[in-house]
């Protein structure tokens, strides 16, 4: 009566064709990057939430979390205009992966407050350009190792079944190894219409 839960996977297969992106070499001269091939993505998600004897007007925790794993396989292709090395092309591998859980508790009728923990993991990058000597790191600062996170917490209000106020910070840390991003919101919400009760 006081627990339900859900779970479940996911997969999604694409292949990408020229999938481009700018970027600048060591010199500073801007390039041009593609990657042609197949990206792979696979994800799992729970959500369990608890009210005291199934009433949920008083007091409810609901925990969600997702973890989620991309591979790719393919070929890079690499073009500097600063004509160091021109055009050039060779293997291209990565998986990357990423979480976010989160909590958000009830404590008294029309307020909860809740937490929540995003990461991704840079993970592993096989660069056969890198590997050949064609080209160094440097010369792909946007595919620099580097792993983000960022902390959220918030407390809302909801004065009617129909709105919620809220007030919300997160710490981002995405942007860079020692950037970060301190990020205050207020939200008024509001809902218009007829809609239907879910369980989730």
């Amino acid at each position: 009566f006081s627990h339900a839960w859900q779970a479940g996977v996911s997969y999604v297969s694409t292949h990408a064709r020229d999938r481009a992106w700018d970027d600048v070499d060591a010199r500073g001269f801007a390039t041009s990057n593609a990657f042609t091939g197949r990206s792979q993505t696979w994800g799992a998600d729970f959500v369990w939430k608890w009210a005291p004897n199934g009433n949920a007007t008083r007091t409810n925790f609901k925990f969600q979390t997702e973890y989620f794993q991309r591979r790719e396989s393919g070929t890079l292709a690499y073009n500097d205009s600063g004509a160091v090395v021109g055009s050039a092309s060779g293997d291209f591998r990565s998986r990357q992966s990423g979480w976010y859980a989160q909590g958000v508790w009830q404590f008294m009728p029309q307020w909860r407050v809740g937490y929540r923990y995003d990461r991704l993991n840079a993970g592993s990058l096989n660069i056969g350009l890198l590997d050949s000597g064609t080209i160094t790191a440097a010369d792909l600062p946007a595919l620099a190792h580097y792993s983000p996170q960022r902390n959220s917490v918030m407390v809302d209000w909801s004065p009617s079944e129909f709105s919620r106020i809220r007030l919300q910070y997160a710490r981002d840390n995405s942007r860079g190894p020692g950037e970060t991003d301190n990020q205050f919101f207020v939200q008024y919400i509001m809902s218009l219409g007829a809609h239907g009760a879910h369980k989730f």
